[in-house]
């Protein structure tokens, strides 16, 4: 029995091995039309699977998703199998031959092969079939393919300075060392573009592997910033506290072995970067971070590296706007066009929306009429433009943290276009207008003066000037948008190069003339709220009448330059009692001025810095300004010397300036003059007790005691 049995095990396992293949061979030429109609309905059931397969695949395309790599490839086979398919299908035309031209008899070679072919194909159907039950067949693709900047290589490589700045950031990046980056600058000086072109930059050069890129803003939402952060690199904060969100945060960005830049844009003030989920004080030596600010201050604090930004070139501004205005160097426009640019005073934001504004006027009218309204007005004014220029820079301004900073700013722009703003103007105009009512003593205010002009260079609303250090300087556009704001509301500052307007609500004039014709100057007018007048004569005579200061009751600041100046004989006594800062610099004062000082009561700060003095006398009537604290005598020349007496009576004098002995004598020869000076040196230790400075130029000196400061 046993023996049976493994005989037919033997016999079973040949038949297995041999008779089963012979016969499957033997179906396969047999049964070729069944397999291949097997086959046929097979791929119809394929194409219903892969057509419900292609449309979740075009829904998750239409949701910008990535196609998973296996689904992909099963499309791929599915195509593949119908496209052997098709062929078989074919094949059956050709699988019979003539015989004797008379009948069609099967090929069985022919048939055999399709019969055979169809089996092996049915069975891959079968199998694809199974594979095609995909519940997903997208993810969400990552984020950052698409380019940050809109520049082109062309307009970056006419940007000097700008690729200069590039260079540094992308040589700062590479750098283990350095962590923290900041580019600052004013507004509209191109700080978003360059970080936008250096974030494209790292991403071609594989400096990094992920770019994330947040905007901040001036009063930002701490939370959004993650989520802005997050969403570019494809995580998800589901945490709801805020240590747990920034400890996802940080995790994302420290966790992988990845490179990371992280771009904070318009930062207005120091952020707190541990509850951000941002570590930037070198514990991820593969993370990096660059700011945008306009605050260099608040980016010092931080602890970053600061790489300023300045205002564009005269051949760089001309390549931007030809470049953004679409006009070539040999065009008709290019002569008129240069000047539209230079107007723009370098600043990018300005450039490129005037350039964009202008572009496609081909008409030298419309250029010119452009031309002019640059010049006459403001930026703001320019038809055509979405007001960016003055949006963000008005935003600078209303940003600033105290109602002193904005009012410095804005008697700034009194002055003219590129001036060299002497910051002890600042000071004398300030404290003449009471800007500052808590600092009572001049070197209080003049601290107070020069800390907020740090605070207004440090957030680029202010320039250095690089001849003067004593002086700063105010950006075209920046004026532009300063007058556009103190031109109404509370201010209503009017600043003209020719003549006084109509209204009479002004709080401030400063006008530039070259004729001293009153109707065209702001005297025997009615200016109840005038608080500051300050007129510059190219040059000129003005003959001042007894009404001239009429119905300028509220005036507290006056400063006349460069005329020659005649005053009536007989002053009203009620006429300028409320001034507190009168300034007659590099002018002729005739007949009368001691007329006019002696009913100045109120009078604080005096100044008559290069002037000649003509009058019959000299004016004693200084030593009857008793609420006197600053007197600036470096006169140019006067006719008599100072009387004795004068300095020592002006008991709240906290600043006396002094010149050359040759400009101002103090006696009839120099014997007289040593022992005058003497007097009024002990006079003034003895009974002017206020005295913090004393300035004099080419004098004797009079020993250790005295006070001396440079101006």
């Amino acid at each position: 029995m046993a023996i049976q049995d493994i005989a037919l095990s033997i016999v079973g396992k040949i038949a297995e091995k041999c008779v089963d293949p012979i016969l499957r061979q033997f179906q396969y030429l047999i049964f070729y039309k069944s397999n291949v109609q097997t086959l046929s309905d097979d791929i119809k059931k394929l194409e219903l699977k892969e057509t419900e397969v292609q449309q979740k695949v075009d829904r998750a395309k239409d949701n910008a998703e990535e196609i998973i790599p296996t689904v992909v490839d099963w499309l791929k086979r599915v195509e593949d199998v119908k496209k052997d398919a098709r062929t078989i299908s074919e094949g059956m035309e050709t699988a019979k031959v003539n015989c004797l031209n008379i009948v069609r008899l099967p090929n069985l070679k022919s048939c055999y092969l399709l019969g055979r072919r169809a089996v092996k194909r049915t069975s891959v159907v079968e199998k694809l079939l199974g594979e095609g039950q995909f519940d997903k067949v997208g993810s969400i693709a990552p984020l950052g393919k698409m380019r940050f900047s809109e520049s082109t290589p062309s307009l970056e490589e006419g940007l000097v300075s700008r690729m200069s700045t590039k260079k540094e950031l992308m040589e700062a990046l590479k750098q283990e060392k350095t962590s923290l980056m900041a580019i600052c600058g004013m507004g509209g000086i191109g700080k978003t573009t360059l970080v936008k072109q250096i974030a494209d930059q790292v991403k071609f050069e594989k400096l990094f592997d992920e770019v994330a890129m947040a905007i901040v803003s001036q009063s930002p939402d701490m939370r959004n910033v993650q989520d802005q952060l997050a969403e570019q690199l494809g995580l998800k904060i589901i945490e709801q506290t805020d240590r747990a969100r920034a400890e996802r945060l940080c995790t994302r960005l420290t966790g992988r072995d990845k490179r990371i830049l992280v771009i904070l844009d318009d930062i207005w003030k120091v952020v707190d970067f541990e509850s951000l989920g941002i570590p930037v004080k070198g514990e991820c030596k593969s993370l990096k971070v660059i700011l945008t600010s306009r605050s260099s201050d608040a980016c010092r604090d931080m602890g970053a590296e600061i790489f300023e930004m300045h205002a564009l070139r005269k051949e760089e501004a001309w390549h931007l706007f030809k470049e953004v205005a679409e006009i070539s160097d040999d065009s008709a426009l290019s002569g008129v066009a240069k000047q539209v640019a230079e107007e723009c005073k370098g600043l990018p934001l300005a450039i490129v929306v005037v350039a964009r504004a202008l572009k496609g006027n081909h008409t030298l009218e419309s250029w010119d009429r452009a031309l002019r309204q640059l010049k006459e007005y403001t930026i703001k004014e320019l038809e055509g433009d979405e007001d960016l220029v003055f949006s963000r820079i008005k935003f600078s301004y209303d940003y600033l943290k105290s109602a002193e900073a904005k009012s410095l700013l804005l008697l700034c722009s009194l002055f003219p276009e590129d001036y060299s703003i002497p910051i002890e103007c600042l000071v004398r105009y300030g404290k003449g207008l009471e800007l500052f009512p808590n600092r009572r003593r001049l070197v209080d205010v003049r601290d107070k003066v020069d800390t907020l002009i740090g605070h207004l260079k440090s957030s680029y609303l202010l320039l250095n000037d690089a001849k003067k250090k004593d002086s700063a300087k105010l950006h075209d556009v920046v004026r532009d948008v300063c007058l556009s704001i103190a031109s109404k509301d509370e201010h209503e500052f009017l600043v003209s190069n020719s003549r006084v307007g109509e209204k009479n609500s002004y709080t401030a004039i400063s006008l530039i003339s070259q004729d001293s014709n009153h109707d065209l100057l702001p005297f025997c007018k009615e200016y109840p709220r005038l608080r500051l007048l300050r007129l510059v004569f190219q040059p000129g005579e003005l003959n001042l009448s007894e009404d001239s200061f009429v119905g300028m009751e509220a005036l507290r600041v006056m400063e006349l330059n460069h005329s020659q100046i005649e005053f009536p004989l007989s002053w009203p006594g009620q006429m300028l009692r409320s001034l507190r800062t009168l300034c007659l610099d590099d002018c002729v004062l005739g007949t009368g001025l001691s007329s006019m000082l002696g009913h100045m009561t109120q009078l604080e700060t005096l100044s008559l810095f290069e002037s000649k003095i003509l009058d019959d006398q000299f004016p004693a009537e200084i030593g009857q300004l008793s609420n006197l604290k600053l007197l600036d005598l470096r006169v140019k020349s006067s006719l008599h010397p100072l009387p004795s007496g004068i300095l020592s009576s002006l008991k709240k004098l906290e600043e006396l300036y002094l010149g050359s002995g040759d400009h101002l004598r103090l006696g009839r020869d120099k014997e007289e003059e040593k022992d005058a000076l003497k007097r009024s040196h002990q006079s003034l230790i003895l009974h002017v007790s206020r005295l913090l400075c004393m300035t004099l130029a080419s004098y004797f000196y009079l020993g250790k005691n005295l006070i001396l400061r440079g101006c």
